[in-house]
């Protein structure tokens, strides 16, 4: 029986490409769902120390050992190389831990069966309360996490965001030192309220003290910490070392060309963000001349050890690099020569490729076409060995929680997207016939001609950063009674990171659409340059590349003209930003201990993209960019979408059904745009807007 009952049916809008954001009902869980979540919310609570519960557990979680149990388990044969592994070689926090490595992913592959494969909530409870004593803390929240979300008993279950689970990965060694220093002082001259330490810290990006280069100039986009987070969570969603399993097939969701996708959408987005900066296209990373951008890294692990930062003009051909090297010369020769012989010119084949170029368990060869992927990260971390495997330190491109930050992802990643653009050059270009809909016609698009982004403060809760004191009897705290253990000298505390982030003001849009009869038909919105940073026109033969898709959704187009309404608020695939962890507890322990009811739903849901990155920022003086409106015929998906899931409490991943339609991923743009007048058609519609930007902290007018 589900622990999750349906109380509210909201009004809300469809799923849309590769991620939810809001959906049709929303639900309250019940008593049995709220132990749960109790449960998760302590494993995930400063997880580094494992001597710090306020909760009692009794001593069959302290003495368990999976493999003396292996009978609670679903095929526990697949575990068994787990158990060697573990009992030969325990992979706890003295080691660097990064899933990019092949023996690290053993490790991640066998503790994510382990909790997957416990066969009732009493097993996976004593298995994971086991991991979080003795394993490496990133490996366990990274198998804790990608677990939960497919076992069927955790559906619906709410983790913090991964910035505040892991805050070493998303904030500058200063903000942390400075959250230790509070509570080292015992939160001297803070004031409480209701019985809470509340501590705000202005947390700086890494250009506070100046810029290294140009690129440095974007710290507030690269480093933000909802967009960081959301790649994070869209590499757990399809770990890349598995298929999934017989109910979550990952390949039914199109993984391959999903990868493609939003890794281009990541590259568009970046370059409207630059051209907002006055700089010009990304630059292909090149492997054997200098790299301009330069990259400070500013960020530690718990252990005190900083990420790796790079100098400008940093050249990546060096003898530590030489295998590496050949490697991707190897892989490049044979993905492109399976390119020119294929002669399939359909969605099957992009997803195919997708597939070689990351090297994920789908690959149609992954020994032989290897993983690009894996090979550029390989090169870009180079440094020392280390450690008792002679394995080179994992910087920030060896997670995905902090690839984002450096410039030179984008790079990269343009680099390994040529083979798809090179892939697509061979097939057949799009014309009229393609891009038209017969009898119909966009007469009108209403929105306005500009809009506004400004920076506003958010805070996120970093308690999970400092170390307490273990407190074997509650202090009559409310919080600290119920489980929350950042708790000092009688009280709770709560250690906030203020950053300025990028945000935009609401805005909507009316398309007037002709029909010459009823039908379904979609609706997708993308925003691309106008100019480049000379302030001259980018040919649409040039610019295909770099629209970014907004929305996308159904709808029942009736005979004579449809007024078709959206709101921003509404776009599909974009979520509002998390709630803290302490705001969190606070509503569990009212659910808990009241009639309060814990609603669920994917208003914040971790496969969704952070709404307030919808908008590039755009210049004081106004910057011109345009929207593509495009009215196309309904294509259905061969499984109707959100079946086999439940959309409320879950984002339906590996089951074939997220998506709106059977349409290529960036229709129309897919595929080069060799002739400019084949967009001409009635259904096609470009309206340019100018965003102005802000320079106050606040949306107010």
């Amino acid at each position: 029986m589900k622990s999750i009952t349906a109380l509210i049916v909201l009004t809300l809008t469809l799923l849309a490409l590769g991620s939810q954001g809001k959906h049709v009902e929303s639900k309250v869980a019940d008593k049995d769902f709220l132990v749960k979540q109790k449960f998760v919310f302590e494993m995930l609570q400063h997880i580094y120390q494992d001597d710090v519960f306020v909760t009692k557990y009794d001593t069959s979680f302290y003495e368990y050992k999976p493999w003396e149990h292996v009978s609670d388990y679903h095929k526990a044969e697949k575990l068994q190389h787990f158990f060697e592994l573990w009992q030969h070689h325990p992979f706890g926090d003295d080691h660097m831990w990064t899933i990019m490595y092949d023996l690290h992913e053993e490790y991640a592959v066998g503790l994510v069966r382990l909790f997957f494969y416990a066969k009732n909530w009493e097993t996976f409870q004593h298995v994971v309360f086991w991991a979080r004593q003795h394993v490496n803390k990133q490996l366990f929240v990274y198998a804790f996490t990608i677990a939960s979300l497919f076992r069927d008993d955790m559906q619906g279950i709410v983790f913090p965001a991964q910035y505040e689970i892991h805050p070493w990965s998303f904030f500058d060694g200063e903000t942390l030192e400075m959250a230790e220093h509070y509570k080292m002082h015992g939160f001297h001259h803070v004031k409480q309220l209701n019985n809470v330490y509340n501590v705000v810290l202005k947390s700086n990006y890494t250009n506070f003290y100046g810029d290294m280069n140009y690129e440095h100039s974007l710290a507030y986009y690269l480093e933000d910490i909802g967009f960081n987070s959301f790649y994070y969570y869209f590499n757990l969603d399809y770990p890349y070392w598995t298929k999934g399993d017989e109910v979550h097939v990952l390949n039914k969701d199109r993984r391959g060309e999903l990868y493609l996708y939003v890794h281009w959408q990541l590259l568009a987005r970046y370059y409207m963000e630059r051209l907002s900066n006055d700089m010009g296209e990304v630059p292909e990373f090149n492997m054997y001349e200098p790299v301009h951008a330069g990259f400070y890294s500013g960020i530690r692990d718990y252990n005190g050890v900083p990420y790796p930062s790079r100098p400008n003009y940093y050249n990546f051909y060096t003898p530590d690099n030489l295998e590496y090297v050949k490697n991707v010369e190897l892989y490049s020769q044979r993905i492109m020569d399976w390119i020119h012989k294929n002669n399939r010119c359909d969605v099957d084949a992009v997803n195919i490729l997708g597939n070689m170029l990351q090297g994920n368990a789908d690959s149609i060869d992954k020994q032989f076409y290897g993983s690009l992927d894996k090979w550029f990260r390989y090169i870009v971390n180079e440094g020392q060995p280390h450690g008792k495997y002679h394995e080179t330190y994992p910087g920030s491109f060896m997670h995905y929680d902090t690839s984002l930050r450096d410039p030179l992802f984008y790079e990269v990643y343009k680099n390994l997207l040529s083979h798809y653009w090179h892939m697509m050059d061979t097939f057949p270009e799009y014309t009229k016939v393609d891009y038209g809909f017969e009898g119909v016609k966009i007469d009108d698009v209403h929105m306005p001609e500009s809009l506004t982004t400004y920076f506003e403060y958010f805070d996120a809760d970093i308690s999970n950063a400092v170390n307490v004191e273990h407190s074997a009897v509650p202090a009559g705290d409310v919080h600290h009674m119920f489980g929350r253990n950042s708790f000092y000298n009688g009280s709770s505390f709560v250690i906030k990171a203020r950053q300025h982030r990028l945000n935009h003001k609401p805005f909507e849009f009316t398309m007037d659409v002709s029909s010459d009869k009823a039908q379904a038909a979609v609706v997708k919105v993308f925003i691309g340059p106008k100019y480049d940073e000379f302030g001259h026109v980018i040919p649409l033969d040039h610019n295909y590349q770099n629209f970014f898709e907004l929305e996308h959704f159904k709808v029942q187009l009736e005979a004579g003209v449809n007024h078709i309404k959206r709101a921003s608020g509404d776009f599909s695939f974009w979520v509002n930003d998390r709630t803290t962890y302490f705001e969190l507890y606070q509503k569990l322990m009212d659910a808990t201990n009241s009639d309060y009811k814990f609603k669920l739903d994917q208003s914040e849901s971790h496969c969704g993209v952070p709404n307030r990155m919808m908008l590039p920022k755009g210049k004081k003086g106004g910057q011109v960019y345009q929207f593509f409106y495009m009215v196309y015929p309904y294509h259905e998906p061969v499984i109707a979408q959100y079946a086999g899931y439940d959309p409320v409490v879950s984002c339906g991943i590996g089951h074939g059904s997220r998506y709106v339609d059977a349409l290529p991923f960036g229709f129309p743009f897919n595929r080069p745009v060799k002739h400019d007048y084949y967009f001409m058609v009635d259904n096609f519609k470009f309206f340019d807007v100018k965003i102005f930007h802000r320079d106050e902290h606040t949306n107010v007018a």
